[in-house]
């Protein structure tokens, strides 16, 4: 659900960097672009894998600054709480550190402050940094509340490939399986529509899908060993470039949420009403599992995408993220994912359907 209805495309990022050692050779330079007192919102892993980069990276420069480690949600209390801490200690950047929930976090808090935003992912399991709009929660329950739609995109995005190398290698499997997604849930949405139905760029936005999803499937065993030997091969830097910028390519041509379909719509259930239960798996993991559920749902190989994800480590049923296998969690699921937007029928053929597709990970 978009919280907003601002219809401009708004594709990638103003400014992306992605090489080894990034944050030490870039961040002086890019933040002299944009402001002279940058506030740091920091994620606690983010915190702990870039802070002395960042320090590196401004120690003979002239700028006051401050890390500031952030452990909410992002939502409009504490992006507002921000924001107005922000302008009161005469700061005029906001850069995120960190990985998607950061992420989001810091774009909110830089659209309320209306203040540039530099964007350091410390992993590549999402595309957060280089989307045009920001998941919010519930600051106390954490429940999914939608998707706000930023005014523009992040001004600049820094990624570092010594840092990539070094995540925990489900971080990266999480986010090669979010942008495979792509393709699966795009496909899902031309079902439904008719030819004048399709928004402008959404075929651009399928045929750069089809090129990430082809990559990963192909190059898998490579990627593999590069993330195993902590190798930073070709291969590795372009799986890192498709997960973060490409991805956010992809969002910012589909307007958002409009590229989404069974694979994050299972995500938000998961974090709006089981969020305790999954909370120590990431987004991409989530939806890589709903992968399971949305190519069973249409009818294609399901099992091919258990497999992968097996090789991969990631989570493919429901008691492997600690959400009880019973009726109590078929039905909500069940019926939230036939009144959303995604299939948009409640009808008893269509609950089967989808109670047919939920067998898939219900183990």
């Amino acid at each position: 659900m978009a919280l907003n209805s601002d219809i401009a495309f708004k594709i990638g990022c103003g400014r992306y960097i992605q090489e080894r050692n990034a944050i030490v050779n870039n961040l002086k330079t890019e933040l002299a672009r944009f402001g002279k007192k940058p506030l740091f919102i920091c994620g606690e892993n983010g915190y702990r894998v870039a802070s002395d980069k960042i320090k590196e990276a401004l120690k003979d420069a002239d700028i006051k600054y401050e890390l500031r480690i952030f452990t909410s949600t992002p939502c409009l209390e504490n992006a507002d709480e921000l924001a107005a801490y922000a302008h009161e200690n005469g700061f005029d950047i906001i850069c995120g550190v960190g990985g998607g929930v950061l992420g989001d976090a810091a774009k909110l808090v830089a659209e309320r402050a209306d203040m540039p935003l530099v964007q350091i992912p410390t992993s590549s399991a999402t595309c957060v940094a280089a989307t045009p709009l920001s998941v919010m929660y519930n600051r106390d329950t954490h429940a999914h509340l939608g998707s706000l739609k930023l005014m523009k995109e992040a001004d600049a995005v820094l990624v570092d490939l010594d840092i990539m190398i070094e995540q925990p290698s489900r971080l990266f499997w999480a986010g090669v399986m979010d942008s495979m997604a792509k393709l699966l849930e795009i496909n899902h949405r031309l079902q439904k529509m008719s030819q004048s139905d399709i928004p402008v760029g959404f075929d651009i936005a399928l045929i750069i899908s089809e090129r990430i999803y082809n990559f990963y499937d192909e190059k898998y065993e490579d990627l593999l060993k590069a993330v195993d030997s902590k190798e930073i091969t070709k291969d590795f830097e372009l799986a890192v470039f498709y997960a973060i910028a490409v991805t956010g390519v992809i969002s910012g041509i589909a307007k958002g949420s409009n590229q989404c379909a069974l694979g994050h719509r299972f995500y938000e259930e998961i974090r709006s009403y089981f969020y305790n239960e999954a909370k120590d798996f990431v987004h991409g993991e989530l939806v890589a599992m709903g992968n399971i559920v949305q190519l069973c749902y249409d009818g294609l190989d399901y099992k091919a995408m258990i497999d992968l994800l097996k090789k991969m480590g990631l989570p493919t049923t429901l008691s492997e993220i600690n959400i009880p296998v019973c009726e109590e969690t078929m039905n909500p699921f069940v019926n939230r994912l036939c009144a959303s937007g995604v299939i948009n029928d409640s009808s008893n053929e269509s609950k089967a359907r989808v109670r047919n597709a939920m067998l898939s990970v219900y183990k």
